[in-house]
């Protein structure tokens, strides 16, 4: 205990201060998770095999119990693994709080010879998986979808995923990366039809997408109506392969006089 809990000088400062002891708390906190679903997993298996040895004796009331026991067991390991996820989620979202908080104000564009390429640059300079040996790069990229349309996207970027995730769902998935180019700031309509692609390419591909851009170069007296800022806060792509569910944010990206502006901004966590 550092004092007492009620006393508090600065909201905001104390609520970083609050989620950085969690945070540092949660590795120590997954592992006493882990260990406890391991032996509610072992109980379960003993668990099974005295039901049936006491249902082959006859003995309908210890099987009985031991079904209870059963139950109550496995209910026990689905909130731990419920537990366990939250915690998960929370160092992911805190990280990427603390990356924005201690961001550089000013994010400038590299050199390019266009927008798309200028971007694809930065994505690369600040995601090293972006960088890897199996990491394919397209600019533009003709991709085909699951309804077999073919769409366009100013850049497409994918690391294929390994031959287990696609037949089992498990191992490594990949990854993919998509920037979509305007002239004019986005509308709802062309976000929409942003996202209905991605998702249509992502299903047929098998690859989650990682970054879904709408890259707009933004002029003078150029706003981004509001409607449109309200969907990129509220809708992400989704993704659901061999009943796993994939979701991933879109992003609006504008550049204006050699700087970025991100709604919202997606730090990495690789």
């Amino acid at each position: 205990m550092k004092g007492d809990v009620r006393a508090v000088e600065n909201p905001i400062s104390a609520m970083f201060d609050l989620s950085e002891d969690v945070a540092s708390q949660a590795p120590n906190i997954r592992g006493l998770v882990r260990y406890a679903a391991a032996f509610i997993s072992v109980w379960l298996i003993v668990n099974c095999l005295l039901g049936l040895v006491f249902l082959g004796n006859g003995n309908l009331f210890l099987a009985l119990v031991m079904l209870c026991f059963f139950i109550i067991g496995l209910t026990s390991l689905v909130l731990i693994y419920r537990v366990n996820r939250f915690f998960r989620y929370f160092v992911s979202r805190h990280r990427a709080i603390t990356a924005v908080r201690n961001m550089d104000p000013m994010v400038y564009a590299p050199s390019g010879q266009n927008a798309t390429e200028r971007l694809v640059t930065f994505l690369r300079n600040n995601i090293p998986a972006l960088n890897g040996k199996n990491v394919e790069v397209a600019m533009p990229g003709i991709v085909q979808g699951e309804h077999r349309t073919q769409y366009r996207f100013d850049a497409y970027i994918k690391e294929p995923p390994s031959t287990l995730w696609i037949m089992v769902g498990i191992g490594k998935h990949g990854f993919a990366v998509y920037v979509k180019r305007f002239d004019n700031p986005p509308t709802v309509e062309e976000l929409k039809a942003l996202k209905m692609a991605v998702e249509d390419v992502s299903i047929r591909s098998m690859i989650p997408p990682i970054r879904v851009i709408a890259l707009w170069e933004r002029k003078e007296a150029q706003n981004l109506e509001d409607s449109a800022y309200h969907f990129i806060m509220t809708n992400g792509v989704g993704v659901r392969h061999k009943l796993r569910d994939m979701a991933c944010s879109m992003e609006i990206v504008s550049e204006t006089n050699g700087t970025y502006d991100f709604i919202p901004y997606m730090p990495s966590l690789k």
